[in-house]
């Protein structure tokens, strides 16, 4: 089982720390910098690590609404050593004892994504840590997923992933991996996506539901 890191195990909302706790904002600069990875992606424009997109419309949203930069640097040492979701160690140690091999599929390099699971103290519960830098694209570019596969030497379809995002687990599905869907705060999933093996309320639900 492949998951999803940046809201999926670890909690976005950290960010907001230096910047007054403001959530709303951090939580719309980061779809929108997801966006701006898809736009890059399709448009196969050069690669550039995530910190780079988030920075940037963070950056924005502060200047539009009229706000010091200043805790800029700041919010961006918090995105690399986000807090991670509290069932998150629990459920993947549920599924570790029930003998299934996890690990990471994100949009964060797979250097930054190795050391922000270390500082979420998850790190030890990975048996593979894979960033887009090696597709040299974003999620949900299939390339993303398709390379996954290539790097564990299993089939699309041996592999499970879990994320808190329909666009994440529309491009799984689309690409031939399985995929559980985690609830929290889309809370219904839209139409237009496949329908996910599992639907489930959050990790330890993901959790239960596979090793019952």
């Amino acid at each position: 089982m492949l998951f999803d890191l940046n809201g999926t195990l670890l909690d976005i909302t950290s960010v907001a720390e230096p910047l007054g706790g403001d959530t709303e904002l951090v939580e719309a600069a980061f779809q929108e910098a997801l966006l701006h990875t898809m736009a890059d992606s399709l448009s196969e424009a050069p690669y550039r690590p995530l910190p780079n997109y988030l920075r940037a419309t963070l950056e924005r949203r502060l200047h539009a609404a009229g706000r010091d930069a200043g805790a800029l640097d700041a919010a961006m040492e918090r995105a690399a050593a986000m807090d991670p979701f509290p069932d998150a160690a629990g459920a993947l140690g549920v599924l570790r004892e029930a003998g299934v091999r996890t690990g990471t599929l994100t949009n964060s390099a797979t250097e930054a994504a190795e050391l922000a699971l270390d500082r979420a103290g998850l790190g030890a519960l990975m048996d593979a840590v894979i960033g887009t830098d090696s597709a040299g694209v974003f999620k949900p570019h299939p390339r993303v997923y398709q390379g996954a596969a290539e790097r564990l030497g299993v089939q699309p379809g041996e592999i499970c992933l879990v994320a808190a995002h329909a666009w994440d687990v529309s491009g799984a599905m689309r690409a031939g991996l399985r995929a559980a869907w985690v609830a929290r705060k889309e809370r219904w999933l839209v139409p237009t996506a496949p329908d996910p093996e599992i639907r489930a309320r959050d990790l330890a639900d993901v959790a239960h539901q596979i090793v019952s």
